[in-house]
């Protein structure tokens, strides 16, 4: 049986175990590391919320790029006559001082804006004006042009006139409108001559517009064409009836909806 074991050289048991005794008595708190300090680590800048371009570059051109051969004085001034497609005329030509002369497109603008101006001014005449036959015939411009033109004037002011006098008259009708509704009020005891402490919302009468006339200076009464027809009614009715003014009157009374006799309550500004 002995001759059947492998033989082992002694010398590789001897160095295996040298190995193990080596490591065995080789201390714990040894590690193979550096003591040195690490090295230090690049500033790092802290990241904008947007970007932010430079306001200059790091340095200026001293020319312009260009990857060709540069171009003689011959080439620049024929440069500036070329002209391109799509893109604004050379220097120098009419069509390039027509573009950008300012004094032209301000009067070209005025020019515009006035004829639309007389434009809609003379349409709005020829349709609203009422002397449409007074106006001179347009071939007349040609043969008479001041003729033409004073005639013109001449209906127009006819029409101002017109359409002033038009303008009073529906400016009178209100006011008498407003006035026939306070006088209303007033005759049957809805509103008091002094109500309210801003006058009231109806309208005044003419001598509080124009003042009191010298004869009412003097302690008489406005003549009766200045009074209202209504308050002369009223007037010439309270002594042929024999009854007296409705202010010393009893207390005024309406009928409601349900049949029963209510005093007439004082409003406020006609609302309340």
């Amino acid at each position: 049986m002995a001759a059947l074991r492998p033989s082992l050289a002694p010398s590789a048991f001897a160095l295996h175990s040298r190995q193990l005794q080596r490591m065995l008595a080789r201390p714990v708190g040894l590690r193979y590391a550096s003591s040195k300090p690490p090295p230090p680590k690049p500033r790092l800048l802290e990241k904008p919320e947007r970007f932010n371009p430079p306001s200059h570059p790091s340095r200026l051109r001293s020319k312009p790029r260009s990857y060709g051969a540069p171009l003689s004085d011959r080439e620049r001034q024929a440069q500036k006559t070329r002209t391109y497609p799509h893109m604004m005329p050379a220097e120098g030509t009419f069509t390039y001082w027509f573009l950008t002369n300012k004094t032209i497109h301000l009067w070209i603008s005025i020019g515009i804006l006035v004829t639309l101006t007389v434009g809609v001014w003379l349409g709005d005449f020829l349709h609203s004006t009422p002397y449409m036959d007074l106006l001179p015939p347009n071939n007349m411009f040609f043969a008479h042009p001041f003729t033409f033109l004073g005639r013109y004037i001449e209906v127009y002011q006819m029409h101002s006139e017109y359409v002033t006098a038009q303008t009073a008259e529906m400016r009178r009708q209100k006011v008498e409108d407003v006035k026939r509704r306070s006088e209303f009020r007033k005759a049957h005891g809805l509103e008091d001559e002094d109500e309210g402490k801003f006058g009231g919302w109806t309208a005044k009468k003419d001598d509080e517009v124009l003042g009191p006339t010298p004869a009412m200076r003097e302690g008489g009464q406005a003549a009766p064409e200045t009074q209202s027809s209504i308050a002369m009614d009223l007037a010439t009715a309270a002594p042929a009836t024999g009854s007296a003014p409705v202010k010393n009157a009893g207390p005024a009374t309406y009928v409601d909806f349900d049949g029963k006799t209510q005093p007439v309550q004082k409003k406020w500004f006609g609302i309340w």
